[in-house]
């Protein structure tokens, strides 16, 4: 699968970098572990047993630029992942972020977008549980898109937002 020296992405924590492959012994028994190492967070370690089926299968090859491209221009042509009820939204969106699905994460930025933007032409906000929401999914995307498309982290959200309004 994955080799050392190879950077990947890992479930929530972002962008890694794989260390070594080391046997360590947890309680009375041994085991083998994937050393990764988050690219942008200093000083963290993530330890990943090999054998670990579950989390073994939260560590993904990052997208290409024609990948991210791709993505972006099948996002901006989807309908709204809009939940009325805050509190579904709300579970509906931590739902998307667990899973890591780089498309349906696009998809819940560009709803949370579209509707940031109707509800400021009517002198609104979006409630502070979408504005986080917000943030955590851009943050999910900032680390790969950043290293992928040569752009700052800063840069991310409005790349992302030119090409889901059709700016490019």
């Amino acid at each position: 699968m994955f080799q050392i020296g190879d950077t990947l992405l890992y479930g929530t924590e972002g962008v890694c970098k794989m260390e070594e492959i080391c046997e360590m012994k947890v309680r009375s028994a041994k085991a083998k572990y994937y050393v990764l190492r988050p690219l942008y967070r200093d000083g963290s370690t993530v330890f990943v047993p090999v054998d670990n089926e579950a989390l073994t299968a939260k560590m993904r090859p990052l997208l290409t630029v024609d990948e991210i491209n791709a993505l972006l221009e099948k996002v901006s042509e989807e309908g709204e992942l809009w939940i009325e009820d805050a509190a579904e939204r709300k579970a509906e969106f931590q739902k998307i972020l667990v899973s890591g699905d780089r498309f349906e994460i696009l998809r819940m930025i560009r709803t949370l977008y579209l509707r940031r933007r109707e509800l400021q032409e009517k002198g609104k906000r979006l409630r502070t549980n979408d504005e986080q929401m917000l943030r955590d999914a851009e943050k999910l995307l900032n680390d790969e898109l950043s290293l992928i498309l040569g752009i700052s982290q800063r840069e991310v959200p409005d790349y992302i937002r030119r090409h889901i309004e059709g700016e490019n």
